[in-house]
């Protein structure tokens, strides 16, 4: 069974994420695939900035505050997500990917 969301039941796992994207031909609006495209823009920043904390040792402080923020949006993107994919169907109250009706 696929895990939603990673180990601290905030962020949505990748393998879940890519799973959603898969759901979201089901609707016509591409609001589903609009957030996964800006989750995964946050989690390429927060890759970004775990390079700037080694790489800028004189501005570690504000490169640690900047992924921290980043981490922030993907629970808050995480969350909508998963709420998002419940009102379509995508996922039942459990947070378990329902198998795609074709």
């Amino acid at each position: 069974m696929m895990q939603i969301t990673v180990e601290d039941g905030v962020q949505v796992s990748e393998e879940a994420a890519n799973e959603l994207r898969k759901h979201a031909d089901m609707i016509e609006c591409q609001c589903p695939n609009k957030l996964l495209d800006i989750l995964e823009v946050v989690r390429d920043f927060t890759r970004y900035t775990e390079h700037c904390i080694e790489k800028y040792p004189d501005d570690r402080d504000t490169h640690k505050w900047l992924k921290s923020s980043a981490i922030n949006l993907d629970q808050l993107l995480s969350t909508t997500l998963i709420q998002l994919a419940r009102i379509e169907g995508f996922i039942n109250e459990n947070n378990e990917i329902v198998d795609r009706q074709i």
